[in-house]
Order: C-alpha cells, then sequence, then structure tokens
C-alpha cells in the first residue's frame, strides 16, 4: 500500500487497554468477527477476566489483539498482556468518558515502554456532537503528555460501523512502525500467560515471544525452577508451525513437565541465558498523581511480565515522593526473571493501587554483591552511556568474562559489548586477562589488587626473614579470595614487567630486597666471595660454615638469599655454584656437542679441572634443565642446550 510503513514481520501483537464496560471486546468482534471472552464466567458476568486472544488478517500480516481486563482487582492480568506488545489501543466510550482505570491502565501502558498505538472513542451512537467534542477534549488532556499525544483518536461505533474502516487502518499503520524484534537473539524467552492440560497432549503454554527463536525438539529452560523441558508441538495462531520467533503468539506443547508444575509468570528460555534471582538493582518513578510515595523497606507487588511477586523497596533515601524518581534493590520473596533495561510496576499491597514503575538496570546481583555496592552502583549501570555502564557492571562484579548470555545482564548485543569493551581497554579503564573468554576487571580494581599482592608478599617474607623471595603458590593462595587464577597471573605478569615484583621460576619477590643485619650482610658477602672466587669447585655448604663457625641454621636463609638474586645456582641441598661459572660450563659444554654427538661425564671432569664431588650435581642439574640428555653413562646436547642459565635455572 503506498505510503505504508515498511517492516518485515509477519505478525504483530497489540494489547488493548480502557476501563471496563468501555467496548474493548466488541471492537475486538467488529476487526476479527471473533470473541475473545473464553471463560463461562467472563460470558456470564460480560466482562474479561483473563487475557483473551484473537486475530485479524491485512496483505500477508498477521494482527494479534490481546483484551486485557478493566476491573481494577485484574491489573496483574493487564500487566501480563501489555509487556512485550508492538502497540497499544486505548479505548474510551463516549458515554462515560475518561475514567479512573483509563489514566491507570495509560500509566502503566507508559511505564511498561509502549511507544505508539492509537485512541478509539467508542460507542459515538450513544452521545451527540456536544458530548463527543467533551469527550474528545478530555482525552486529548489525558495524553498530552504520554506516548499517545500524537496518536489517532478516532470515533468508532461498532453498532453503526462508523468509522470502523479508518480505525482498522490506523491500527495496522501504528503497528507497523513497530521496530524488527530480536529474532537473531541466540537468546530464546517467552513469558507464560496461560497454562492448560487438553486431554491426551500434556502441558500446553501460550504468550509472546519476547526474544530470539525456538524449534520443535528443542530443549529449554522452565524457570524460575530450571526444569529441562523439550518443545512436543508448536503453534501460532491456530496453525501447526515447526519454529516460532520474537514479536509472534505461541502455544507450546511441552514434554518433560506437567501442566500442574507450571504457573503463569514462568518463563520458557534458551538454557543459561538468564537467571532467576530474589534481587533485581532498578530504577524507578513514582507516579505524580500517585496517592503515597515509596518509603525505605516498604513491600509491594512487582509485576514483570507476566509474573508478580511480593518485594521489598531497599533505597538509601528515607522515601519517593509522588513525581519523584529513585534508584533501589527490590529484594522478592520469590525468584523471578528480569533482563537489562525490563520495564516493571509496583503496586500498593493493601488498598490496591498502582505507585508507579521502571526498569530493571541490574538483574540478579551476586549474593556478595551488598546493598551498599548495588545502590552505589545504579546510576552507573542506568547511564545511557554504554562505556560507563559496561565499566560501573565491571566494578560491581569485581571482575566478570562475557558471552552470548551477558546481554541479559547489560543490555548490550555481543558486537557492541566487545566494541565498548575494545575503546575501554585503549582509554586504560580495563584489563583484559589472557585466556578464552578473556576476563576484565577495571583499572581502579586491578591496582588496588596490586597494592593487596605486595602486603601479601611483604607479610610472607616478613615471616621468612631473611629470604628475599617466597613460593609464588604461597602468595597466589592467599590472593584467591580476591581475584581469579586469571586476574592473578595478570597481574604477576603486568607487576613482573614493571619490576614491582621480581620472579624467578616459581618464586617471587620484591625489588628492594631483603634486610639484613650487619652480620648476615657480613656472612653473606663472604659466602659470595668465597663460592664465586672457587668458579666451578666451591667449598659444600658445611665446610663453608665449619671454616667460618656459621651454623646451618644462620647459613639457610642467607644461601635462599643468594639464589632469589640470582648470584648463585643451588645444586643440591649442601652444593651451591656461581651462576656465571656454571653458564661458562654450558657453553664449553655446547661448543664440545658441535664437534662430538656425545660425552661422558668422566672425560668432561678431567678437562674442565673438577671433581667428581662437583661434577655429578652440575651434570644432573643439566639434566634435570633439559640442557643434556642421559643414556647411562652418555650424556648427548638436550633440546634446551642453547638456552642460557639465567632462564634454564627458572
Amino acid at each position: 500500500m503506498p505510503g505504508q510503513p515498511h517492516n518485515s514481520r509477519s505478525q504483530f501483537v497489540i494489547c488493548l487497554a480502557g476501563h471496563i464496560d468501555h467496548g474493548k471486546s466488541a471492537l475486538v468482534h467488529a476487526l476479527t468477527g471473533g470473541t475473545v471472552d473464553r471463560l463461562p464466567e467472563e460470558k456470564r458476568r460480560g466482562i474479561t477476566i483473563e487475557l483473551g486472544f484473537s486475530h485479524f488478517d491485512d496483505d500477508g500480516r498477521r494482527y494479534a489483539l490481546i483484551d486485557v481486563p478493566g476491573h481494577e482487582r485484574l491489573i496483574r492480568t493487564m500487566v501480563a498482556g501489555a509487556s512485550g506488545v508492538d502497540a497499544a489501543l486505548l479505548v474510551v466510550a463516549a458515554d462515560d468518558s475518561v475514567m479512573p482505570q483509563t489514566r491507570e491502565h495509560l500509566a502503566l501502558l507508559e511505564m511498561l515502554g509502549i511507544k505508539r498505538g492509537v485512541i478509539a472513542i467508542t460507542k459515538c451512537d450513544l452521545a451527540d456532537d456536544e458530548q463527543l467534542d467533551l469527550v474528545d477534549l478530555e482525552v486529548a488532556e489525558l495524553v498530552e503528555k504520554s506516548f499517545l499525544r500524537t496518536a489517532p483518536r478516532i470515533r468508532v461505533s461498532t453498532k453503526t460501523g462508523q468509522n470502523l474502516a479508518e480505525f482498522r487502518q490506523a491500527l495496522i499503520d501504528s503497528a507497523l512502525k513497530a521496530p524488527e524484534r530480536a529474532v537473531a537473539d541466540r537468546r530464546f524467552r517467552l513469558p507464560i500467560d496461560r497454562v492448560f492440560s487438553p486431554a491426551g497432549q500434556g502441558a500446553v503454554v501460550t504468550g509472546t515471544v519476547w526474544r530470539g527463536s525456538a524449534h520443535v525438539g528443542e530443549t529449554l529452560h522452565l524457570l524460575p525452577k530450571g526444569t529441562l523441558v523439550r518443545i512436543r508441538r508448536l503453534q501460532s495462531q491456530g496453525a501447526d508451525v515447526t519454529s516460532v520467533s520474537a514479536g509472534e503468539r505461541a502455544a507450546v506443547n511441552l514434554a518433560g513437565v506437567k501442566g500442574s508444575a507450571i504457573h503463569r509468570g514462568d518463563e520458557l528460555a534458551t538454557p543459561n541465558a538468564f537467571e532467576p534471582a530474589t534481587r533485581h538493582i532498578v530504577s524507578l518513578q513514582v507516579l505524580p498523581e500517585a496517592t503515597h510515595g515509596l518509603k525505605r523497606r516498604q513491600f509491594v507487588r512487582m509485576h514483570l511480565g507476566a509474573n508478580q511477586a511480593t518485594a521489598q523497596v531497599m533505597m538509601d533515601q528515607p522515601e519517593a515522593a509522588p513525581g519523584q524518581s529513585a534508584f533501589a534493590v527490590l529484594r522478592c520473596k520469590s525468584p523471578i526473571v528480569a533482563e537489562y533495561g525490563q520495564p516493571f510496576i509496583l503496586r500498593q499491597l493493601s488498598p490496591a493501587a498502582t505507585i508507579g514503575g521502571g526498569t530493571v538496570v541490574g538483574p540478579a546481583p551476586r549474593p556478595a554483591d551488598r546493598l551498599k555496592r548495588c545502590l552505589a552502583a545504579a546510576s552507573g549501570l542506568a547511564d545511557a552511556d554504554p562505556h560507563v555502564r559496561l565499566a560501573t557492571f565491571i566494578e560491581l562484579r569485581g571482575e566478570t568474562a562475557f558471552d552470548h548470555a551477558s546481554e541479559s545482564w547489560i543490555g548490550l548485543a555481543p558486537p557492541q559489548c566487545d566494541a565498548v569493551l575494545g575503546r575501554l581497554e585503549q582509554q586504560n579503564k580495563i584489563v583484559r586477562t589472557a585466556g578464552a573468554p578473556p576476563t576484565f576487571i577495571t583499572m581502579q580494581r586491578f591496582n588496588q589488587l596490586k597494592q593487596q599482592l605486595i602486603r601479601r608478599c611483604q607479610i610472607e617474607l616478613e615471616r621468612r626473614r631473611p629470604t628475599s623471595q617466597v613460593l609464588l603458590s604461597v602468595v597466589a593462595s592467599a590472593m584467591s579470595r580476591h581475584a581469579s587464577p586469571q586476574v592473578i597471573d595478570a597481574l604477576l605478569d603486568a607487576m613482573t614487567k614493571s619490576r614491582e615484583l621480581i620472579r624467578r621460576g616459581d618464586r617471587i619477590g620484591l625489588p628492594t630486597g631483603p634486610e639484613l643485619t650487619h652480620r648476615q650482610q657480613a656472612m653473606l658477602d663472604a659466602l659470595l666471595a668465597e663460592v664465586t672466587g672457587a668458579g666451578p669447585s666451591p667449598p659444600t655448604l658445611k665446610e663453608f660454615g665449619e671454616k667460618h663457625g656459621y651454623s646451618p641454621k644462620d647459613l639457610e636463609p642467607l644461601v635462599q638469599v643468594a639464589v632469589d638474586a640470582g648470584r648463585v645456582v643451588r645444586l643440591s641441598p649442601q652444593l651451591v655454584v656461581d651462576r656465571e661459572a656454571l653458564e661458562s660450563l654450558r657453553q664449553r659444554l655446547a661448543r664440545h656437542f658441535q664437534k662430538s654427538p656425545h660425552a661422558k661425564v668422566g672425560e668432561l671432569r678431567e678437562q674442565w679441572g673438577i671433581t667428581r664431588k662437583h661434577a655429578v650435581p652440575i651434570f644432573e642439574f643439566f639434566d634435570q634443565a633439559q640442557i643434556t640428555s642421559r643414556a647411562g653413562d652418555l650424556r648427548s646436547p638436550g633440546p634446551r642446550l642453547s638456552v642460557p642459565i639465567d632462564e634454564a635455572a627458572t
């Protein structure tokens, strides 16, 4: 049709809202020829108690209509029907005009994030022109500051047929302006708004697909319990289909669960893509016309999609008055499923009345995320700038990895997330660890962990004075409650490169070295002088101690200081050798192997002028460091023959 908005989708969902007995069901009948009242109680009382569904087709597209109850006590059902729709139809009767529930329903639609719609002024056959003009003015005043301020207002009558064709086209045009749905999303999500068990078919649930696609035979999670279920059969608008996608109404026949175990508000979702939780960080708004504001620790009824839960409002401030906004943590009595940016409604427990609503900005914080941290992070999580939002999320988590399911927590698709992470890394605001998937941590947190690691090294070194290095495993174990192994590895790499730490093999220390007494320094100097002067034939530690009157207890920590400093290499409990002397022997050995493929220790010992006491531990060290390979009495070149002793010894 010329001038019609382009949209590639074939199905759209439209929600009807308005006061009881204002003609919503009659409009549906006029559009579809059917009725949405399905329960005997509905037919007897003439009102819609449960959600009603019908549809009409136009130009190859299907428009599903959800008629929601107008009765004040059935707001939960209204919220369930209005969540995730493409357009809204607000109905106002010409003989009744704007009523309290009309205002409340409009506020609910506004808070649920609906962006487009049509206004129908019904029962025009029951009002004269003057009354119609007055109603039109009242409706215009009602919607002046809402998403319906520019929406078409059409006067209709289902009895006379007045303007029904124009109304139908306006509804189509409004739905066609809806954005494309997230069909390609790898996360499937369907909030369940109806459950029934037809004879011989097992459990059947219905709902509007919010995200992704699902196929017959696919396995899903039934949340919040996490039960694994299989799709046995799918229907969309009364016809069997092999798959359903975002934006479509679906009936899903499930295997692996009984209908009695499913409740409205449960959800079907891709396994591990969404996390049910009892706490969610939110940005909330109290309605200006609300009778009362929200008080800290107040219990309310939270309506989220097709679900509802009693929740406690945890805020920093004592109260959020009518018209005010606030950040809060909603602490629910039962787990519910939420994702970033999802709208919700808050109602008083008693007397029942809408207080306000808002959006989820931090779904499912971890139990370790304390209330104060969550509230402090709320502003950043709600920020429109994805760089601020992502950095805040990483800071709140301490450290985190991202995958296709992370969009549920941060509202950024994987390509967007990767791009933002790259820019934050370039700006030195976050650190990316090695490995797949990488772990991310803010630079601020990374620097804090650096200081913690240095303090831990100082503590461990103090316990072992006067040693200058400590086993890496000891420090890593102490740091494990503060950071993951990936982050600890990143810390060690960064700090050794910057010389904030000195690392030799499986030991680390501080660049300042050990604190030695004058006596200890004299002992160390004497040891190094004697070992260095002796070349490849130094005295044993026992011989050195007896010569100078040093006990093994006094001498042992100083030997470790010399080893940690890289001055000597320990060949055995009683023998250390000068590192440069050992490097000279390695080079002589490499030259020997250039002339001969094999060597005997006895021959080399004589060439080098060393005793068996020194030759055996030297070659055992060469074997262990893979400088040589041993076969009986013969040595041949090892894979690390060309590696300097500085590297081989670590």
